[in-house]
């Protein structure tokens, strides 16, 4: 799968966590009604963002560590 396809579904999967599981502890956290809590929608959509691009980035390391792992064991092959 895509990097920025995972990012993507990461973002997906937050954002129904955050509609379902952090709207009911968002209504203990933040006192109010529902209008004075849609504030905080934006606090969401910024975690959302945040998510994926850590999902991504995490790829994007894990990838780059792979490939200089790779010629690592490469390079002690050709000198034994």
């Amino acid at each position: 799968m895509n990097k920025l396809v995972k990012g993507i579904v990461a973002m997906v999967v937050f954002y129904i966590f955050n509609l379902t599981v952090m709207q009911v502890i968002g209504h203990y956290i933040f006192v109010g009604d529902a209008f004075t809590i849609s504030y905080h929608m934006f606090t969401y959509t910024g975690l959302i963002t945040l998510c994926g691009v850590i999902v991504v980035c995490t790829y994007i390391i894990v990838e780059k560590l792979n490939e200089v792992k790779e010629k690592f064991t490469e390079s002690i092959r050709k000198y034994n």
